[in-house]
């Protein structure tokens, strides 16, 4: 593709969904490593109650890189057509996603004690890139003309305040990980939510923008 080229997206949104798929099933091989992994002897009901921390950071993961999935996509259900730099940044953000699994898995291996704040601090910087990267990403399409605002205007207004609220929002679970975790991970759980219904969520900001100017 030529600088300054514009085009569609179709290809960017199939190479996208096709990291998507791969991130999501590299989050089993743990999974099946876990269940597999007994020693001679040993009771496999107690293997697998064992194996807990892999289950929980599995659905973790999982649940991560689908709202990553679902937000891609509400960016992109804007996106009329695409240029050279939006190649770029949906690459960076793509590059976060395939690397979801590795926190995953340092999460599943410190459940708890001392291991489980560091752990947590991994998840919660994979956390703040992916909040920049969909900052960031809507901030170029938006100022870029790529988007059509037409489509929905009060979400369009309002998915750009839940992403700039969403940096902030990490940041300070970041903080408070430093200090408790437990406080921190509610936080995030917060987020979660606000982040797996973007369309409501950006709908409600939308109202909010509307009825201040």
């Amino acid at each position: 593709m030529e600088q300054g080229t514009a085009v569609g997206t179709g290809r960017i949104e199939a190479l996208s969904d096709g990291v998507f798929a791969v991130a999501l099933t590299i989050l089993t091989f743990d999974v099946v490593a876990a269940v597999r992994d007994t020693t001679e002897g040993e009771a496999l009901t107690r293997h697998l109650l064992d194996s807990w921390p892999t289950y929980a950071a599995y659905l973790v993961g999982f649940l991560t890189i689908l709202v990553c999935w679902i937000n891609h996509q509400r960016v992109f259900h804007y996106v009329t057509r695409s240029d050279a730099g939006l190649v770029w940044i949906n690459g960076l953000q793509l590059a976060l996603v395939a690397v979801v699994p590795a926190p995953t898995a340092i999460l599943a291996q410190h459940p708890s004690g001392a291991g489980l704040r560091t752990a947590t601090i991994v998840y919660g910087m994979t956390f703040l890139l992916m909040a920049f990267s969909f900052w960031g990403l809507w901030r170029y399409v938006s100022r870029r003309g790529l988007a059509d605002r037409a489509i929905d205007p009060e979400r369009y207004d309002g998915i750009a305040r839940i992403y700039g609220l969403a940096v902030l929002w990490t940041i300070a679970c970041l903080g408070v990980a430093f200090v408790s975790v437990y406080p921190a991970l509610v936080m995030w759980s917060i987020m979660f939510a606000v982040f797996a219904f973007p369309a409501e969520f950006a709908g409600i900001a939308g109202r909010r923008v509307a009825r201040t100017t």
